[in-house]
């Protein structure tokens, strides 16, 4: 065989190979798609009125800081209808998407997703109801106390063409059938929806990662805490209940402990087993807010995020956001 025969064959053959599995550097391959994403509750409207902690005296510091967090798409949780009214107003980049959980679907709480105009197309969107009849608006399942529900996009990333599935809840707080039915039912809902697009999950969903409706849900997806390719930031706790503390116990050391001590519950036999094992410990608090993401999707950095209210020792919610920067 000649030469110039065997070049270009082997020409040829590379380029076969970038046709065929889209190889990064060859110049048809798809661009990756840095994302950043969060979840954050909020804490409802009707709740700690005459106290420092409600809604109007909170708003404007809750909206800097979801400004600081610089997202390109995130969920919320607990969006009473005056504070979704107030949300879109402040947020005018952000398209909103999500109904309220009533019957009527415009009233009670919402878990909307927020995404940018600017670098996302929505193909799909809806709401659905974390119960045995999903299309039903208003219904309560598995022994829920509360109706609960489900927002979902599917979004195209104007730059790159990648789509991927974003969904968000807030599960409940008293049955934990329905926090492990209701997270299964988004993720097989997901998969139905995307048509294998990646996914990514967020919400309060109530539970620890030791308990039932987290380790079904981790069996399916993956928990981006574990993840994140640069070492997580932040506070172990997600759930601060307005509780201030000077100095935050850190993620970072509670991955250094056994799970079960990281999440045990004050006065719990976890908790008791700890003093006497001579862990230096306090009730780290509840991490209960979650951001979990499909097999294959890359997680390049992860923080719970406890910045207070300006000169006040006060807090935007009840909860600190959690955010991550995910590649497609």
């Amino acid at each position: 065989m000649k030469h110039g025969t065997a070049s270009r064959l082997l020409f040829l053959s590379v380029a076969a190979v970038c046709a065929l599995f889209s190889l990064v550097g060859c110049s048809n391959a798809p661009k990756l798609a840095k994302i950043r994403v969060g979840t954050y509750n909020i804490r409802l409207s009707a709740s700690d009125k005459g106290t420092p902690n409600a809604w109007e005296e909170r708003k404007a510091d809750l909206v800097a800081l979801i400004r600081s967090l610089d997202l390109d798409a995130f969920g919320a949780q607990e969006v009473c209808p005056d504070q979704a009214a107030y949300l879109r107003e402040q947020l005018p980049e952000f398209e909103f998407v999500g109904d309220h959980r009533g019957a009527d679907r415009v009233s009670d709480e919402a878990s909307p997703v927020f995404y940018r105009r600017d670098r996302f197309d929505a193909e799909k969107s809806g709401t659905f109801w974390l119960s045995e009849t999903p299309d039903v608006p208003g219904v309560k399942g598995w022994g829920a106390q509360c109706p609960r529900v489900c927002s979902y996009l599917v979004l195209k990333d104007k730059a790159t063409g990648r789509r991927f599935c974003f969904a968000n809840t807030h599960t409940d707080h008293v049955s934990a059938l329905a926090r492990e039915k209701g997270m299964l039912l988004v993720i097989d809902r997901m998969k139905e929806f995307g048509n294998g697009a990646p996914v990514i999950f967020t919400g309060d969903h109530n539970c620890r990662e030791t308990e039932a409706p987290a380790i079904a849900v981790s069996a399916l997806l993956k928990n981006a805490l574990y993840e994140t390719q640069t070492p997580p930031t932040g506070p172990w706790r997600t759930y601060n209940g307005w509780v201030w503390r000077d100095a935050e116990r850190s993620t970072a050391e509670a991955l250094k402990m056994p799970v079960g001590v990281r999440n045990a519950k004050e006065g719990s036999p976890d908790a008791d087993r700890l003093k006497n094992g001579g862990y230096d410990w306090e009730d780290f608090g509840a991490r209960i807010d979650y951001i979990y993401v499909s097999p294959g999707v890359a997680v390049l950095d992860y923080a719970t995020v406890a910045d207070p209210r300006p000169g006040k020792g006060l807090y935007p919610s009840d909860h600190f956001p959690v955010v991550a920067t995910v590649e497609l």
